[in-house]
């Protein structure tokens, strides 16, 4: 990985004169203010049970006076728009994981300064290839002609480039497998998941706070619409876990 780094870098400094990325966005999920009842019930049943998920019996929430329409509505649509950020913050961080993967075999080096030479005529090229193929081939006229260099390899699988003059495809053997790399380098990718995890975070506790003050007006208008037969999303019963039992004895001593 470091000869890469080294490679890069000078072949960057040789013939390159160097001048002086999601948050998903939460977009509001519009509604229309004639919708049927049936679907507005749907909607709103489908947002207790969310709430409920996040709150036990223990948060005690209020179970507060059927609010008025457009309040109910503010409601809806801010906590509708707030699980659709954090799907996006999930989205973006399998994502990025997944990049991060990628590029492992790599290393950490400037994407940006590869797009560069190939400006300037310099093509680096990332491929993987079964390892004992690539030994077999290993002492071929192609490994010299492409300026072949092994990056990193294990028992199954070797990485390694090829640098040349030409866009065309180096005759490298049919085995090997071309991987496009990300445009951002993996300490950069690690940044941005770092990001996402804390942002992750502030989404869950604001949804838990939110489900805690809301609840029970979505509650109370829900029940305003079902029959009493039809019984509502419970709050999960919290059960004492080993630690809760270890803090409460120490509690009492």
């Amino acid at each position: 990985m470091t000869e890469l780094n080294e490679l890069i870098e000078r072949l960057y400094n040789e013939s390159v004169e160097l001048n002086a990325q999601p948050k998903p966005s939460a977009e509001m999920i519009s509604h229309s203010d004639k919708c049927e009842e049936d679907t507005d019930t749907q909607r709103m049943l489908h947002v207790l049970n969310e709430m409920a998920a996040l709150l036990s019996e223990d948060d005690q929430p209020k179970i507060e006076e059927s609010p008025s329409e457009e309040a109910l509505l503010r409601v809806l649509n801010h906590w509708e728009a707030m699980t659709h950020s954090v799907q996006g913050i999930k989205e973006h961080m399998l994502s990025l994981e997944q990049d991060i993967v990628k590029m492992q075999p790599w290393g950490d080096f400037d994407v940006m300064k590869v797009e560069q030479l190939a400006h300037h005529g310099c093509h680096i090229r990332f491929w993987k290839m079964d390892s004992g193929l690539l030994a077999s081939q290993f002492a071929e006229q192609w490994f010299i002609d492409c300026n072949a260099l092994i990056v990193t390899q294990d028992i199954e699988t070797s990485y390694f480039i090829t640098v040349t003059d030409s866009e065309s495809r180096p005759p490298v053997p049919a085995e090997a497998e071309e991987v496009i790399i990300c445009p951002c380098p993996v300490s950069t990718l690690i940044m941005l998941q770092t990001r996402d995890k804390d942002s992750l975070k502030k989404m869950e506790t604001l949804l838990g706070d939110y489900a805690l003050v809301h609840y029970g007006e979505v509650y109370t208008a829900l029940r305003k619409k079902l029959p009493n037969t039809i019984e509502l999303p419970q709050l999960t019963i919290r059960r004492e876990t080993f630690s809760d039992k270890i803090r409460r004895f120490f509690k009492h001593q």
